[in-house]
Order: structure tokens, then sequence, then C-alpha cells
């Protein structure tokens, strides 16, 4: 080191010497709540407890695919008014994300949670593989009864010219149409074809749902990325399939479920955060729970009881009459659907949340994205409020129970959201702890440049920008000091630590 550089950083000392300690680095990701099983109606929160239990994943891995997959049979039926006298309605409908590493349950509890749409896939699969069989012998006497119809009119005209005849089929065969509940690709070009039977929404489930995401984020991509923005709120939809007509669906409705870790969806929102967002990503309830801790192995028995109130659930939304519900019809406004109002004191108790979320969102302070998401839950409060209406086997307008739930749940996924927008710091801190386990090993010398840590190749640490942020935080929390320092060439900033600190 030369002799002036030593100067600069002995006089550099002195001065970091009457600042005040270093402070304690920022934790990797906010802090969450446990996801609010007293949210569940009885009717499916023991079989989630169950499967959580047995499978020591956190219940929110189950709960959340459960919620999107009971809500996508709820969106088929009937729609929420959250408002006393308006046309405002929303569709049940939902976008769910449960996040967490690789190894922590996340599919074998999604796939537990979904079973009882699996059996009504499996069940409408068998009626429709009938259906095709019963239609293919129709067709086939309809052909044969067409020739008989030519040749006796063959016989007819031959004997005499003027004769009357029929040649025309009185009866057109409709082809059989597949009831869907659950998909785990539903392509655009595919989805057009699927909704047309499906007028009232299907769910897509996807063990692994980044690649979906980032195939929708390229630009050839545009025109199933706006099928996908549209299937969330609704609205027609028009396929057009070249050489092969239109296909019109009066109210495009589609639920989706899916597992992604967490460095894949930090890295969607900080592309998000980038490049702007047109509100794809925003409008997925996310759940990340805290890792479950240690494991421990659990024996025993499923809890039939438990599994078959909530497969009774999930049939009876299926089932469900609206007549008997007591559900309001309007021809005159919305999309036709029967819909579901307030109860008096449920309504009151949203207008006091309303009125409190608004507040929130024009002096929104914590950046565009987590504003967006936290603008979608006046779609996201009605539409649990009235799942889990349904899903306890209540009738009549949407009761305060019901309501007082669904905001337990905003609460819990709110702050899951503001976890999931504030990630991108995440690999900052990473970044800065994994600095300062370099210092302590002596990996680093004393005085080091930001371009020998990210060339050195040590993982985590090999991006210069993660690398210089790692490097701004340190600075920021009074753990490093810099020093810029040019010796008749180019101005080199050196980083050490502060004196008396630690690492």
């Amino acid at each position: 080191m030369s002799d002036g550089l030593e100067r600069h950083l002995a006089a550099l000392d002195t001065d970091i010497e009457r600042q005040p300690g270093p402070r304690p680095l920022p934790p990797e990701l906010q802090a969450v709540p446990a996801f609010p099983l007293t949210s569940l109606p009885d009717s499916i929160r023991p079989w989630v407890q169950d499967v959580s239990e047995r499978m020591a994943c956190p219940p929110d891995f189950v709960a959340v695919p459960m919620l999107v997959g009971l809500s996508s049979l709820a969106a088929r039926k009937l729609a929420v008014r959250p408002q006393q006298k308006t046309d405002w309605e929303e569709r049940a409908n939902m976008w769910g994300l449960i996040v967490g590493r690789p190894g922590l349950m996340k599919s074998p509890a999604q796939s537990a949670a979904l079973l009882p749409l699996r059996a009504m896939e499996a069940m409408s699969g068998e009626v429709y593989r009938d259906a095709v069989k019963d239609n293919d012998q129709a067709l086939k006497v309809a052909k044969i009864r067409q020739r008989a119809r030519e040749v006796n009119a063959a016989a007819a005209l031959k004997k005499n010219p003027e004769a009357a005849f029929q040649l025309e089929c009185s009866v057109e065969l409709e082809s059989p149409k597949h009831e869907r509940f659950v998909v785990n690709n539903l392509t655009y070009e595919s989805a057009g074809a699927i909704l047309a039977d499906n007028p009232g929404g299907i769910l897509l489930e996807r063990d692994e749902i980044a690649s979906l995401l980032r195939n929708l984020a390229q630009e050839e991509q545009a025109e199933a990325r706006g099928f996908y923005l549209q299937s969330w709120s609704g609205g027609p939809y028009l396929f057009d399939r070249i050489g092969r007509g239109h296909i019109r669906i009066d109210d495009l409705r589609v639920s989706v479920i899916g597992g992604i870790q967490p460095g894949p969806l930090s890295r969607l929102i900080k592309d998000a955060h980038r490049h702007g967002s047109d509100g794809l990503l925003e409008r997925f309830v996310i759940a990340w729970p805290d890792d479950p801790g240690q494991w421990r192995e659990v024996d025993r028995w499923p809890d039939n009881v438990a599994k078959k109130c909530a497969r009774e659930a999930f049939e009876r939304i299926q089932q469900l009459d609206t007549v008997q519900l007591g559900a309001e019809h309007s021809q005159l406004d919305g999309n036709g659907l029967p819909f579901l109002r307030l109860a008096v004191d449920a309504r009151t108790l949203f207008v006091e949340w309303r009125t409190e979320l608004e507040g929130q969102l024009r002096g929104a302070s914590g950046g565009a994205l987590l504003e967006s998401a936290l603008s979608k839950f006046r779609k996201h409060v009605p539409a649990l409020a009235l799942t889990l209406h349904l899903a306890a086997g209540k009738t009549g307008p949407v009761d305060m129970q019901s309501l007082a739930q669904s905001l337990e749940l905003a609460d819990y996924f709110q702050a899951h959201a503001s976890r999931a927008y504030a990630s991108g710091i995440r690999p900052t801190v990473k970044a800065a702890k994994a600095i300062l386990v370099k210092i302590k090993t002596g990996a680093l010398e004393p005085s080091f440049t930001a371009r020998k840590v990210y060339r050195s190749g040590w993982e985590g640490l090999n991006d210069r920008e993660t690398v210089e942020a790692g490097l701004d935080i340190l600075l920021e929390y009074g753990w490093l000091m810099e020093s810029v320092f040019a010796d008749g060439g180019r101005p080199t900033t050196l980083y050490s630590l502060r004196p008396g600190v630690q690492p």
C-alpha cells in the first residue's frame, strides 16, 4: 500500500471513530403472520389441519389451494354484490401463489387440498366418454336412417316423379360437452374450446408456475397475456380461430393456483419493478410462510371424517341451487348471473374496511406494485366472503361471520404481499452478510474493491449489481467505510471495516 493511501485511510479512521457503532442489518424478509385457521369454516378447517400436521408443512400450503379451488366452483354459480343498491358485482374466482423453498411439501399439500376437484374431474371425464360413445352410436343410426330415406325417395320418384318425400332429419344431434373443473396446462390456443363448454370458468393448477409467468412475459405472448389478464376480471372475450370461425365467451373466468420458489418470484417482482407492470402478478394473493422448522415424523391415519366434510363442501357448491340459496337475479345489469348481497351488519363492516383501504391506497408509500396488489383486495374480500359463506353451507345474504373471516384472511394476504414485494432487498441483504463472512474468514483483504468481490466467483457474490448494493447497505448501516483514492491514476473506491467493528 502506498504512503499516500496509508495517510488517507488513517485520517478516515480518525473521523469514523467519532461516529456511532454499526446497526444490525435488516432481515432478509419482512415478518408475516401465521395462517389464521380461525378464518376457515368448520367444514374445511379440520382437513387443512390434518393434512398440514401429517405432511409437516405450513397450513398455508393446504388452505390457500383449497380456498382457490372452492372459489373456482363458486364463480361458476353466482356473484356477490358488495353494495346495497349498485350493480357492482364480483365473481369469486381467485389466483393464488404458495411460496416456499424446494422440499417444503408445496406440491403434495396442494394436491391433497384439491382432491375433491380432481374427483369431480375424473367423474366428468367418465360421463363425457360415455356420452361420446352414445353420440357415436346415434350418429351411426342417423346415417343408416338417412341412407334408408334416400333409397325410399329414389324408389318413390321412380314410380311417381311428383311423389313427396322427406330427406332431411328433423332432429340434429349435438356433440356432447366435456365439463371440466381443473386443468394443468391451459394454453391460449386450447382455452377457447375448453371455455366454450365451460362458460362458468375452470381452475388452472400448476405445481411450479414460474415457467408460465416467464413465458407470458415474452413479447410474442402478448395475446395470451391479455387473455389471462381478462380471465381474472371477466367480461366478454372473442377467440378468432383461423379457418374455423369464432368462439365467444360471454364472461371469461379462470382461477389459478400454483407453487413458486422464492428466487423466481423475487426475480419476477424485480423485473416488474424495472420494466413496469400491467398488473398480472399483482392479481395473485400470495402466501409466503416462514419455513416450518425442524422436520418431524408423523405416521397416522388420515382424518376421514374431516376429509369427508371438506369433500362435501366442494360438492355442496357444485350442486348449488341458487333459488333455495335465496340468490337474486337481474337480467338488466351485471352478467345475468344470480347474486348475493351482503347482510346489513356485514355491509357496515365492509364500508368501514373499504374506507380504510382507499385511504391507505391514496397515501401508499410501499411502491407501485404493492399499491396495485392492495387495490385488488376490492375484489378479493367480497370474493372470499362469498366462498366462505357457501363452503359453510349458509343461505341468504353473505353474513357478518363470513365477511369477518374474509377480512382476517385479507390482513394475512396483505402482510404476505408486503413480504413478497419487498423481497427484492433479500439478495442485497444476503450479499451484505456474505461479504462480512468473507472479511471474517480473511478471504478479503482489510481494504478491498467491489471488483475484487464479484470477480472472485463466490456463490451469491458473482453479480456486480448485487455486490455493489450489498456494499451500499454495509455502508448505510455503519459496518464499512469507503475511501476514494487517486494516486496519479484512475480513482479507486476502497472498502474496509470500520475501526473496532467485528464482522
